[in-house]
């Protein structure tokens, strides 16, 4: 997530749908005044809630809230944020309109959004190495076309006016699972390899080889899609 393409306004309030272990939300934390994060598991937000507060700092001024819920039906009033993500999440819901009609609704008018969903090309090849892993219990439950989440995207109300392909190392680690299946020497090794490739695109003075490396790989196989959207002016609430 590139939070710059996202503009958050410094005093303004951020919503993480499907938070996780609260990753993004510590990274966004000083630009934005407050920010929620809202998943479904209650062990994964004390999780969250835990790891937040070990990594703040005293000068920090972070301030963070963690919600149990569900995000086919938000426990938020209409218009309660400046800014939403939504990352990763909607390939796992039985109904995702129904979350992006939530989104848009609690999305002030003139609010940013970004979602990601794992990008069409490498969930087509992941399905045809291992074809059960369609049916995996909390699994991904549709592959989206990179025209389809635009268009659901579009149908609850938001414009999206940017388009990032993003990770194309990850793609190519979770092939290599897939095609290495069974073999526990080897799923280490490709943990490792990984962890080393997300190493040296962090690290500054970062490696011109691995960022060149992953910008092409981003052209070509991407992990995920992650499109940028707003609300129009206006309107508050999302359409029928």
């Amino acid at each position: 997530m590139d939070f710059d393409l996202l503009a958050p306004p410094p005093q303004g309030t951020l919503l993480d749908v499907g938070c996780g272990p609260g990753a993004l939300l510590y990274r966004v934390r000083g630009r934005v005044r407050q920010t929620v994060g809202l998943d479904l598991s209650d062990e994964v937000l004390r999780q969250a809630k835990t790891a937040f507060q070990q990594r703040q700092t005293a000068t920090d001024g972070a301030l963070a809230t963690f919600v149990l819920g569900d995000g086919t039906r938000l426990p938020f009033r209409n218009a309660s944020f400046d800014s939403i993500l939504c990352t990763e999440t909607l390939e796992h819901v039985p109904d995702d309109a129904a979350v992006l009609s939530e989104l848009a609704r609690v999305l002030k008018p003139g609010g940013r959004l970004a979602v990601s969903v794992p990008d069409t090309l490498p969930e087509v090849i992941q399905r045809r190495l291992a074809p059960w892993s369609g049916s995996w219990p909390g699994g991904h439950l549709r592959i989206y076309g990179r025209r389809t989440i635009l268009q659901r995207i579009e149908r609850a109300g938001l414009r999206p006016y940017l388009t990032r392909w993003r990770h194309s190392l990850e793609a190519i680690y979770w092939i290599l699972l897939f095609m290495i299946d069974g073999s526990p020497w080897l799923k280490t090794w490709a943990d490792r390899k990984l962890n080393d490739w997300q190493q040296r695109l962090r690290r500054k003075p970062y490696s011109l080889f691995y960022h060149f490396f992953d910008d092409v790989g981003n052209r070509f196989l991407p992990k995920s899609v992650v499109i940028y959207a707003r609300k129009p002016p206006g309107e508050d609430h999302a359409p029928a």
